[in-house]
């Protein structure tokens, strides 16, 4: 077919699905989500030093474009839920950030391979999630932290290389409770602190229509930005699927948080590093 009526035929193709306009990226629609690109562009956050993203909490995290959400799922991995959001994204072509946490990942390492196979980028979140790392001693607070990188690691040693380099330097403090001499020591070791800039209350006992409706009320505010939402929710997965399709129709895109270009390897050659290079690269 010559590429005018090729382009023709996708364009009245997309119409009679009720697109709102042509697929982006390459042109190349999802197979199952013909609104979404096959492939979720990418944004790579600068990690050098240990920047914090998220305007929730910091004024200058806000790395997204316009009408660009990425999605984010603590607290897992999950064996109730965790493969269930994966297949939810899978069906949109979705690539989300996984924030694990370490006792989990060391419980069920097969579904921190998973998600990584998968092509999700995964975080950490400390080993046993502690509410609030500012009450903690130094010491432990920063044991908890190292064990959580540690963990998930570990966990990926099996795995291939590409899978192995899904483990990103990224942190996210448990209830979000950053604290400073703890993101200075994770920037000495060029971990990126990676919060939000909404989130949908998914962490309350709420029906998934209050969580769905909370999170596009939040995200039509901001108009842009990171979402935090919790993979071991059933009531999560419930309303994901249309949540994807609202923000689609509303214009809204997907991207995927990795670390900028060789940053696993400044995080791994850093001193007393939280993160080790990926088989492939030693």
């Amino acid at each position: 077919m010559k590429p005018l009526l090729l382009m023709a035929a996708f364009l009245l193709a997309g119409l009679s699905l009720g697109l709102s306009g042509p697929v982006r990226a390459e042109g190349i629609a999802c197979p199952t989500d013909p609104r979404a690109p096959a492939h979720t562009p990418t944004v790579a956050l600068p990690t050098r030093g240990g920047a914090a993203y998220g305007t929730m909490q910091y004024a200058k995290g806000q790395m997204l474009g316009p009408k660009e959400i990425a999605l984010t799922f603590d607290d897992g991995p999950d064996p109730k839920t965790t493969e269930r959001v994966l297949d939810i994204l899978d069906r949109h072509c979705i690539k989300a950030t996984f924030f694990m946490v370490g006792w989990y990942a060391h419980a069920r390492p097969d579904l921190v391979r998973e998600v990584a196979a998968r092509g999700h980028t995964i975080g950490t979140h400390t080993w046993f999630h502690p509410n609030n790392l500012r009450h903690l001693p130094k010491p432990e607070a920063k044991r908890e932290i190292s064990k959580g990188f540690a963990a998930v690691e570990a966990a990926l040693a099996s795995a291939p290389p590409a899978s192995q380099a899904r483990l990103a330097p990224f942190f996210r403090f448990p209830g979000l409770n950053d604290e400073k001499t703890l993101r200075s020591w994770l920037g000495a070791r060029n971990i990126a602190t990676v919060s939000c800039d909404f989130g949908a209350d998914d962490w309350l006992k709420i029906s998934s229509a209050q969580v769905y409706k909370r999170a596009l009320a939040n995200i039509d505010q901001v108009g842009r930005g990171i979402l935090i939402l919790h993979d071991t929710k059933p009531h999560t997965a419930d309303m994901l699927s249309d949540l994807i399709v609202t923000l689609e129709k509303r214009g809204y895109r997907f991207v995927q948080l990795v670390p900028e270009k060789n940053g696993r390897t400044l995080a791994a050659n850093a001193p007393d590093a939280l993160i080790g290079h990926p088989h492939s690269l030693q």
